[in-house]
């Protein structure tokens, strides 16, 4: 359980890692770039441990999968979530990417012929609502704020999908190697665009800026690597659906450091729509009994929650 909850912290201040680089100049974009890098550069440094016992050629066969996978559930979810920061701050980009658990609840319908349940139809309802409220008081907040809200539902997207489309892979290849093959596709996918290299040419500018390289160093390591570590190891001992819960801590973890650390604001309103969602995550995340039809609870992840990537 601890492992967990570690994990879920480590993940909740991925977004105040952020905002030191969004301070200096870097958009969301390029903050999701670097991160995606500098994962990529750890894993191919000294982790080649989570590609043990995988035969080349079978991550060869499987490539075109690995691929779409990284570009939707790594550089997808990345690009969107860190935009999202950017735009309309952690504590409303987190919440917006709590909606996740809501479109894997959505995608096991439509993919995996799951029925509907009286919590699904609650909890649909009730992220509904949170995202309207969070809407109407982030649009009357400024510009880049309908942008940031786009996003961060669409980061939720990209999580929610990571488990629909690596759960073939996750079973043939185990955990490890896809989220590592993710990383690394993905990094040479962003290697061969214009907008990386602007982004590592700014970085360069601040070189001997200690606090811009530990923050990178931090996203990449602590709240990439090691979380995901902890996190996958920690379901060994803790099912599935109790892990879900458990990760929770990580919105929680966001908000209150986006709030006592940045000094971000929230109204009475804005509260209430991040309390939606989140309970109406949490709605998902615990199996319930009653259902509308069928006869075991909607599980938006059967193996294990969707591993942030």
């Amino acid at each position: 359980m601890s492992m967990i909850l570690a994990a879920a912290a480590l993940w909740g201040l991925l977004g105040l890692f952020a905002v030191t680089l969004n301070a200096v100049g870097f958009d969301g974009q390029q903050v999701a770039i670097l991160r995606i890098l500098c994962a990529a550069s750890l894993l191919v440094v000294g982790g080649r441990w989570l590609l043990r016992g995988v035969d080349p050629r079978v991550l060869a066969a499987h490539s075109p999968r690995l691929l779409l996978h990284g570009l939707i559930g790594v550089l997808g979810y990345n690009l969107c979530y860190f935009q999202a920061i950017d735009d309309v701050g952690v504590g409303v980009a987190v919440a917006l990417l709590y909606t996740a658990p809501l479109w894997a609840l959505i995608f096991a319908v439509l993919f995996d012929g799951e029925s509907v349940t009286v919590r699904g139809v609650a909890a649909a309802l009730g992220a509904l609502c949170g995202v309207v409220v969070l809407l109407g008081q982030t649009l009357s907040s400024g510009t880049g704020a309908l942008s940031g809200v786009l996003f961060g539902l669409a980061a939720g997207v990209c999580y929610a999908l990571y488990p629909v489309l690596g759960r073939r892979l996750i079973a043939r290849l185990g955990p490890d190697p896809v989220m590592a093959s993710g990383f690394i596709l993905s990094a040479l996918v962003l290697l061969l665009l214009p907008g990386t290299w602007e982004a590592l040419g700014r970085l360069a500018v601040h070189r001997g800026e200690w606090a811009i390289w530990g923050a990178l160093l931090a996203m990449g390591l602590f709240g990439t690597l090691l979380a995901y570590a902890l996190f996958t190891r920690g379901l060994r001992r803790v099912n599935a659906s109790r892990a879900a819960v458990l990760a929770t801590v990580e919105p929680v973890v966001a908000v209150l450091g986006a709030v006592l650390w940045l000094g971000e604001r929230f109204s009475p309103t804005q509260w209430g729509g991040v309390v939606l969602i989140l309970v109406s995550a949490l709605l998902v995340a615990i199996p319930g009994r009653h259902r509308v039809s069928g006869s075991s609870p909607a599980d938006p992840s059967p193996d294990r929650p969707p591993p942030r990537g």
